[in-house]
């Protein structure tokens, strides 16, 4: 697992390499455009995620976003 705020880049020269904002590279096995879609597909799930908590009345909010 990899906390997609803590890449600062991506590039593929053959392999894909990871780097992140502290300086540590990472090579992976996924391809570039892999990286990238599972990126994305996290990022919409996320906002997905707070579209769903937002909607919510506060009492049950608390409830989802607050672990018990």
């Amino acid at each position: 697992m990899l906390n997609v705020d803590l890449i600062k880049d991506i590039a593929a020269d053959p392999a894909t390499v990871i780097t992140l904002l502290s300086g540590e590279k990472i090579q992976v096995k996924n391809t570039l455009s892999d990286v990238l879609t599972k990126i994305k597909a996290y990022r919409i799930g996320m906002e997905e995620e707070n579209r769903n908590v937002e909607g919510m009345p506060p009492n049950e909010r608390d409830k989802k976003v607050r672990p018990t």
